[in-house]
């Protein structure tokens, strides 16, 4: 950070395509006198794109980051979203979401396509399967991209050593990926295990031709670390539009289709949960770009924050036959029910563990029901205290009694196993 101090010169060119420099001055500016703002860098990398220096401002925040995440310096706001990306990971890389199909190549959908589309996951598997001409796995898993992305690297890195031995366990060589913050992790951090993005080996036609009007192609942050990623992206928006990117309007022509540069959305580094009002501007501008034109992208991530802002969006992997674009983004509850659907729906094709599916299932449906206000625990109780017995030991008055208190003087079990 001192090198990169001494070189950047503040001239503003990065500031000029980053509403967070934008907001808060100069990298240089920001690294000498306020480097808690770093938390505000969503680490999408356009300011390297563009600096005349070849300076990447985005790793100079992000090693502040991590320092001060070390030092236990996190300022208060950036702590709650940190505290937050690692419950969400946590949870997501536990049970009952977590599931690994015993398979030498396996499709990791990643969180956000697990959650708002996972008929799609499980569509995706099957055409893979066909296209290899062998079975493919699936796994489901938490890559802990939200921690790592807030500088704690340390907590996402053993998360990964686990995830890396997991799949080695399993026999896994190579894992194919759905989503492109998985993508960057799992290629990085993988020993022995060949990883790949889903564009790159599903051929366009296999896809469906869209009519749904003028449409803007829109490339996700990740996308900026591979060119043969949006090389794949353009080609298939290309075959499905009948347009050519590459090829200008003529003069005074308003085009039908168009396409960004590798952009944030506003939702990198949990900057939607730090700073909504400055994650907001970063989505302005791509809206602004797309001109009211049908938003394409392939981030689950993007997609979601076009919808909320009432723009229509279009996720590439949903123009696969059979699949109808969605039109909203489940809520943080559905989603979540979603990715324990889908991993419950996995564990019974195994045959095992039914049990333990069993429970996870009523436990997540006490969960939403609990939410929605239509079930409680205290329900739950009630109703097992005061129901009849089908093997009629505990019917009628008496028996009701000694349930009730069987279960609401748990300490007393053994004595009253003895009266009953």
């Amino acid at each position: 950070m001192a090198e990169f101090n001494e070189e950047c010169t503040g001239c503003g060119a990065c500031a000029a395509v980053c509403p967070f420099l934008a907001e808060y001055g100069t990298p240089d500016l920001i690294l000498r006198e306020r480097p808690e703002a770093s938390f505000y860098c969503t680490s999408c990398g356009k300011c390297s794109a563009v600096c005349p220096l070849d300076l990447s401002p985005a790793a100079a925040f992000f090693e502040v980051k991590q320092r001060l995440v070390q030092e236990g310096q996190v300022p208060l706001p950036a702590r709650r979203v940190l505290d937050g990306a690692r419950g969400f990971a946590k949870t997501g890389h536990g049970f009952p979401f977590t599931f690994y199909g015993s398979k030498d190549t396996v499709f990791w959908p990643g969180c956000g396509l697990a959650a708002n589309r996972p008929g799609l996951a499980r569509e995706i598997r099957k055409i893979l399967s066909s296209r290899l001409k062998k079975q493919v796995g699936l796994v489901l898993d938490c890559c802990y991209d939200p921690v790592y992305g807030l500088g704690d690297t340390a907590t996402a890195c053993a998360a990964l050593q686990d995830i890396n031995k997991r799949l080695r366990d399993g026999g896994v060589t190579k894992v194919i990926t759905g989503c492109l913050n998985c993508h960057k992790l799992l290629s990085q951090h993988l020993e022995d295990i060949e990883v790949v993005f889903i564009l790159e080996l599903l051929p366009p036609d296999l896809f469906e031709k869209q009519g749904q009007g003028p449409m803007y192609l829109h490339h996700p942050c990740p996308s900026a670390r591979w060119e043969e990623t949006r090389g794949a992206a353009r080609r298939l928006f290309n075959y499905l539009t009948g347009t050519n990117l590459q090829a200008s309007p003529p003069a005074g022509a308003v085009p039908i289709t168009g396409t960004s540069d590798a952009q944030c959305c506003g939702a990198g580094g949990g900057l939607c949960s730090s700073a909504p009002e400055l994650a907001d501007r970063f989505l302005d501008r791509i809206v602004g770009e797309g001109g009211g034109r049908t938003m394409v992208t392939y981030c689950v991530g993007c997609q979601n924050r076009f919808l909320k802002r009432g723009v229509e969006a279009v996720h590439l992997l949903e123009c696969l036959p059979g699949i109808t674009p969605r039109r909203k983004a489940p809520s943080p509850l559905g989603q979540w029910f979603n990715r324990l659907s889908l991993a419950i729906t996995e564990r019974l094709k195994t045959g095992k563990s039914l049990a333990v599916v069993i429970i996870a299932l009523l436990i997540g449906g006490g969960i939403y029901l609990n939410e929605i206000n239509v079930f409680s625990e205290t329900l739950l109780i009630l109703s097992l205290c005061y129901s009849p017995s089908p093997c009629g030991r505990f019917s009628g008055r008496s028996g009701r009694t000694k349930r009730r208190r069987f279960l609401i003087n748990p300490v007393k079990r053994t004595k009253q196993n003895k009266e009953i």
